[in-house]
């Protein structure tokens, strides 16, 4: 079982989180079979279901599988398909990366850092034809020397281009076709990388393309058909998950799926190419199902035949009017998890998250699916570092409030008259406030009188005050600098290949089973 509190991601260069332990991670792949045996699909057993879309996309031995949106991810994400790479090998199973097209990009740019003359800095290179209205997969082609231009400007801003990883990235996405779509390019960039450093068997699976079998049709219909015992299942899990971490925010860990109308929100999207995804909603109508894209119809459904496991062997009328179906963030890991993989990797907000597709899937469908663990990491770029602490900052600002509290232990050459005035009225508020207390008016006298000491001292050393401000800015710059070097979610196309490659070589060492023996 992964240890909540455990999901912490390294602070230290090259650090790797591997939650659980790799032995427990070798003994989950033997549980398998045993979580399978009391689930069924549309009346037919999931292991059935399992064996027919692992022989459909030629997958052999254990499947050890991760995922991730189509973005330029960071090296953390890369850390679970080293991992993927690492387990299929030594069980001689298949590696499988889920490249989840089907979501709606968060940003239209790549942040790249710049060391210039005077600071660090991030720059922001636009990413060309990328919209984020539509889902990834539904993304245009664009021009090859657009692509060529975007990886230009990525050059021209990072200082260490020639010996990062984007060099075999950039290559790769650029191998083939004078019109290249994102995700077609990503994949090929990925590929690549991934083969300079030596992980050549992880296979990427699309979510369009798995979303076209019958397997995923059949999930599908499952919930579309026990639409009100899914949402109940799906809100319990998500209800427990939130008090059992005392969540406060709404919107977490997910939105609770909506029953109104006689509509009942199903955890799928539905979308065109030439529209945003929307919810799916379902209501019954005798023995038809009608479909809406929350309350716009799109179609209805025969119960009988949605119900009928032959159906989904060919794709639904919906798919040849335009429309798709895809799963939303935690059917998107069941159906990996159930369908496709004997293990899955996560990163940890997908750790997290999935304590609540366990709890929906067992209420829903009787059982867990197979185990998940998680895997991830922190590698540095080779920036420049102040080293500059928060206590430094806190320290500076402190000290420019005793200035101005207490000006005699930092200005120069303080009046021997005003050092003596300032002690008679310290003296007389410790006096007043000792024995009389409540008399305000005279209280108040001394207050103003040491307030006005302190600022003639001050004057005195005119500088002193602007000279500790320029400290706390120069030290909260100094961490802003920090802040930029130290961020862990550059893409990992811009690390140098010796900073991958131990990292592949860390996890390897972690994870192969004569290292596991020597240590037990």
């Amino acid at each position: 079982m992964i240890s909540y509190d455990r999901l912490v991601a390294p602070r230290g260069h090259l650090g790797v989180l591997i939650e659980p332990s790799p032995a427990e991670i070798f003994a989950l792949l033997g549980e398998v079979q045993q979580r399978l045996e009391p689930i069924t699909i549309l009346g037919r057993p999931l292991t059935a279901w399992r064996t027919n879309l692992r022989s459909q996309l030629e997958l052999n031995g254990p499947v050890i599988a991760t995922g991730h949106q189509t973005e330029f991810f960071h090296a953390g994400v890369f850390a679970k398909i080293i991992a993927a790479h690492v387990l299929s090998r030594h069980t001689c199973g298949s590696a499988v990366f889920v490249a989840v097209d089907s979501d709606v990009g968060k940003t239209r740019s790549l942040e790249v850092p710049q060391i210039t003359s005077r600071s660090l800095r991030r720059v922001d290179v636009s990413i060309p034809g990328l919209g984020t209205l539509r889902p990834d997969e539904c993304q245009p082609e664009v021009p090859r020397e657009q692509w060529v231009d975007f990886f230009f400007r990525v050059a021209s801003v990072y200082e260490h281009y020639d010996v990062s990883m984007l060099r075999p990235f950039s290559e790769g996405w650029l191998a083939d076709g004078e019109r290249i779509r994102y995700c077609d390019g990503l994949a090929r960039g990925f590929r690549a990388l991934e083969a300079a450093l030596g992980l050549d068997g992880v296979r990427e699976l699309r979510i369009s393309e798995l979303c076209g079998t019958p397997a995923f049709r059949a999930f599908a219909a499952q919930l579309m058909l026990n639409a009100e015992s899914s949402a109940a299942s799906y809100n319990a899990a998500r209800q427990a998950f939130r008090e059992r971490h005392k969540v406060e925010n709404p919107a977490r860990p997910v939105p609770p799926l909506v029953t109104q109308d006689g509509r009942i929100e199903v955890p799928l999207w539905i979308m065109r190419c030439d529209g945003p995804r929307t919810h799916l909603f379902v209501r019954r109508s005798g023995e038809q199902l009608d479909l809406l894209a929350d309350r716009t119809f799109v179609t209805s459904m025969d119960v009988t035949a949605l119900a009928d496991r032959e159906m989904h062997d060919q794709p639904w009328e919906l798919e040849r009017l335009g429309w798709r179906l895809r799963p939303r963030a935690l059917t998107l890991s069941g159906f990996a998890r159930l369908f496709l993989a004997d293990l899955f990797i996560h990163g940890i907000g997908g750790a997290k998250y999935d304590e609540v597709t366990d709890d929906f899937l067992a209420r829903f469908l009787g059982a867990p699916p197979p185990s998940m663990c998680c895997v991830t990491a922190t590698v540095y770029l080779p920036l420049p570092r102040t080293g500059v602490t928060d206590e430094q900052v806190a320290q500076a600002r402190w000290r420019a409030r005793d200035l101005l509290y207490n000006p005699q232990r930092y200005v120069c050459n303080p009046s021997p008259d005003l050092l003596r005035r300032r002690a008679e009225l310290i003296r007389r508020s410790q006096e007043l406030a000792a024995h009389d207390y409540n008399n305000h008016t005279e209280r108040r006298a001394v207050f103003d009188g040491i307030r006005a000491v302190n600022e003639h001292l001050l004057r005195q050393d005119s500088w002193r005050t602007a000279e500790f401000q320029q400290e706390i800015e120069r030290l909260q710059h100094a961490r802003e600098q920090d802040a930029i070097a130290l961020n862990r979610e550059y893409f990992v196309g811009l690390h140098l290949r010796h900073s991958l490659e131990e990292l592949v070589s860390r996890i390897s060492r972690a994870l192969t089973p004569e290292t596991l023996e020597a240590r037990t």
